[in-house]
């Protein structure tokens, strides 16, 4: 069933421009399974810890640097698009 739900929130950040994709808790190794043209929209998905529930927080930002995507779609995800929307920069 969260396939559906993938689907849609995928369809929704694309839509609207601001609609954006949280991976938190996700699987980052699931990632391009979940979102096939993840790095599509790769400006507008944003990495969260889920902090207590993900202890190893580096292991899942290390995975998410071993997808098979740009550079640039790794350092939007791992940061510079939450940089971006909290106006830090």
């Amino acid at each position: 069933m969260r396939g559906f739900w993938y689907d849609k929130a995928f369809f929704l950040s694309k839509l609207h421009k601001n609609v954006y994709l949280d991976i938190t808790g996700l699987p980052p190794s699931r990632l391009l399974r979940y979102f096939p043209e993840l790095e599509k929209i790769s400006s507008k998905v944003v990495f969260g810890s889920d902090w207590p529930a993900i202890v190893d927080i580096k292991k899942n930002i290390e995975a998410i640097k071993a997808l098979p995507i740009s550079q640039d779609a790794r350092l939007n995800i791992l940061g510079q698009n939450a940089i971006r929307l909290l106006a830090l920069k």
